[in-house]
């Protein structure tokens, strides 16, 4: 399922991009449609929401304007894919700065707009196709998210992961092992938010709490080690890391 929010002044635009939507790679039993009048309105309910996949947002609208409801939209969906759309607004560098996916405009032709539609939804399915990690843990074998991991350290006979120790599941042992080494796994999980802070361990970017240039202290307190060779590899990943994110 997709959850997606549109968020006009205009109730019948929001109709239009629906329809639009539909034509664009969606099939309707497949798509929640959360709408808004209002960026107020929209801060006001996402806290409720556990997923918006996608925000198309309209620029101009009366208090709240478009740059100032992706900011906050953006606390507490950080990764979201976000579609701006005006009719007469344009773009300027504040715009910017909660890195839309694309910036619409509501003159388009039909053709044009399901067109536009069609790279907005690709890139909304490509982001919910995440891999998983393989290991073993208590003779088990386990499927494990990348939000659940911390880091990746090389073992003897392949590699160690470290989970969030608030997965209660994994609660009486350390870290899972896997057969793979550490330079295959990473080649996978390079464009998912992983990077080497060390020639022994890959980190989850997500899950670094405090950055210094000789160590980092991960969410659960653990602190490692910055190798001085993987240090401007490290802070050049986890720059744009957050830019994406903020």
């Amino acid at each position: 399922m997709y959850y997606i929010a549109i968020c006009d002044d205009n109730s019948d635009f929001i109709r239009y991009m629906k329809n639009m939507l539909l034509k664009s790679g969606l099939k309707n039993e497949e798509v929640f449609f959360y709408e808004y009048n209002s960026g107020e309105e929209l801060i006001k309910s996402i806290n409720t929401c556990d997923k918006i996949d996608l925000l198309i947002l309209d620029m101009q609208m009366k208090k709240l304007d478009g740059n100032g409801t992706a900011r906050l939209f953006r606390n507490q969906f950080p990764s979201s894919v976000m579609v701006f759309c005006s009719g007469v607004y344009l773009p300027t560098v504040e715009s910017f700065e909660t890195t839309p996916f694309r910036y619409l405009l509501k003159e388009y032709t039909d053709e044009r707009m399901i067109r536009e539609l069609n790279v907005v939804v690709q890139e909304v399915k490509n982001r919910l196709i995440e891999p998983v990690v393989m290991g073993k843990w208590n003779y088990n074998a386990v499927k494990l998210k990348l939000e659940e991991i911390l880091y990746i350290s090389i073992a003897r006979n392949g590699s160690n992961i470290y989970v969030n120790p608030k997965i209660i599941k994994y609660e009486f042992e350390n870290h899972i092992t896997s057969k793979k080494r550490l330079p295959e796994i990473y080649s996978v999980l390079k464009n998912y938010g992983f990077e080497y802070a060390h020639n022994s361990y890959i980190v989850n970017l997500n899950h670094i709490k405090r950055k210094t240039v000789k160590e980092l202290e991960l969410s659960d307190g653990t602190v490692l080690s910055i190798a001085r060779s993987k240090e401007k590899q490290l802070r050049v990943a986890f720059a744009k890391y957050m830019a994406r994110k903020y």
